[in-house]
Formats: C-alpha cells, structure tokens, sequence
C-alpha cells in the first residue's frame, strides 16, 4: 500500500531528523489553551447538563456488554438505538470495496455514539468495539420524544452532534493538510485531552491506547510502515513512546505539543 500523497517517509536507511517549521510570516495560530466548558455559552450550561442527566437517566439501567471486535452498528443496515460509551473505547468506520478502512472517529467513555440513528433508518457507517466495552442504550423513538417534551435533551443532543463535527472538522484539516508528523502527534494529544475532560488525571502522563499500528494508519490515513517509523522516530527524540499499550508522554512531550499545535482547535483538540 502506498502512502498518502505530499507525507514525507521516513527512510530506515539513513538518520532523519523531524523538521518543526515555524508558522509562516503573517500566519496566526489559533489559541488552543480554552477549555470546552469556557467556550460553551454560560446560559446554556445548566440547561445542557440537565439534558444530558435526562437522558441517561431514560437509558436502559442493565448496560449492553461487548468484547473487543464486536460490531454494535453494521455498516448499510438498519439501527434504532442511541449510546452512551460507559467503559471501554468503540470507532466509527467505514470499509471500501476493496478492503481499505478509513476509522473517521472514536468514542471514549462519557461520550455518546450511534446519534444518527435518530436521522437516518440506515447506518452508512460500522461501529465496533475495539476494547470490551459496556453501554447504555436508548431506542431512537423515545429520544425523539423526550426531546420534544424536554428542550434541555433537545439541547445536548444538538450539542452532541456539534461535538462530533467539530471532531471531523479537525480530521478534516488534518487528512487533507497535515504531514505524516503532524497527524500522528495531532491524535495522541487529542486522546489525551479527551481522555483528562472527563477526569481520567493521570492522562496528562500516560494513558491506555488500545489500538493497533494497523488501527491507528486506518485513522489517520497513513501505512502501517510510516505509522512505525514515526513512532520510533518520536521515541528517539524524547516526545513519547507507546508500551505494552500505554502512551507515555517523555521529556520533551513540549516537541511534540509544538508539531500538532497547527492542526489543533481552541480546546487542543
């Protein structure tokens, strides 16, 4: 498989060093040091956290439990249910004809997943497990009436649904403009804010990472060659390493902070 066309390759023949170009003259980085709940417009806090204990509280109360692999949502068929991720991490995904998978987004614990159901009777995408993972569910329908009873539910499913394009508005930049540098540094940071928002402290630090070299170039659109040599290359350079699983973030993490920091939005995301 050939890599993505513009993205250096790193030769394994020779010592190459990652180039941090600084932003062009006239150029304006965005601030990325806002949180989301400072973006959030403060008369709309309370009504958002009250739709959302809403609705979980209308989930089902037994959790829906999966292993690692398990497809919850087929690709190009019909689904009826929306999910809240208890434990345990999913992707949305779609698989081309000739095998080729593009991973367009993951769902973390605390976050919703399959809120398309309520728009659409077909799904054109899969989601799968890709950890054991445990879930709360409930059926489109009854979505759609608590929303239309309950403006505050109507409110945080909107909500949900802006957080997930702006997840995809970010990918968008980054698989269309990113290097390969770039997009890899750009996802393990993501993750680990992500994964901090909800209150996992030691994320700052390290932070499970249950996916594959395969996975993580399905992802963010680049070889598995190319994902591996970026990972050593950054592991040479004292950024990160991934072991048995788990990102560590090294002593010069503030490198690789540098290298995402064109392709990140206000939240670092």
């Amino acid at each position: 498989m050939r890599g993505h066309a513009g993205i250096r390759e790193l030769s394994p023949a020779r010592h190459v060093s990652i180039q941090i170009d600084p932003p062009l003259q006239g150029s304006r980085l965005l601030p990325n040091n806002l949180s989301e709940a400072s973006l959030t417009r403060p008369e709309i806090k309370a009504l958002l956290k009250r739709g959302k204990a809403e609705l979980l509280a209308a989930m089902s109360a037994t959790p829906l439990v999966l292993q690692r692999g398990d497809i919850l949502v087929q690709m190009e068929e019909a689904h009826e249910f929306v999910y809240v991720v208890e434990s345990g991490w999913l992707s949305r995904s779609r698989t081309l004809p000739d095998g080729r998978r593009q991973i367009i987004v993951l769902f973390l614990p605390s976050e919703v997943c399959g809120i398309k159901t309520i728009f659409m009777t077909h799904q054109p995408d899969a989601i799968e497990a890709l950890t054991p993972a445990s879930m709360r569910r409930i059926h489109y329908q009854k979505a759609c009436d608590l929303a239309a009873k309950d403006f505050a539910v109507a409110m945080h499913l909107a909500w949900q649904l802006a957080q997930d394009e702006r997840h995809l508005h970010n990918w968008n930049v980054r698989l269309g403009r990113a290097n390969g540098e770039e997009r890899l540094a750009a996802l393990l940071l993501e993750l680990r804010n992500r994964l901090a928002a909800p209150g996992v402290a030691s994320a700052s630090s390290r932070y499970g990472l249950p996916l594959t070299q395969q996975q993580i170039a399905d992802h963010i659109g680049l070889t598995t060659v190319h994902v591996g040599r970026l990972l050593r290359r950054f592991r040479e350079l004292e950024m990160v390493d991934i072991r048995s699983n788990e990102v560590v973030f090294l002593d010069n993490v503030r490198l690789l902070e540098e290298i995402a920091r064109p392709m990140q939005d206000l939240v670092g995301e």
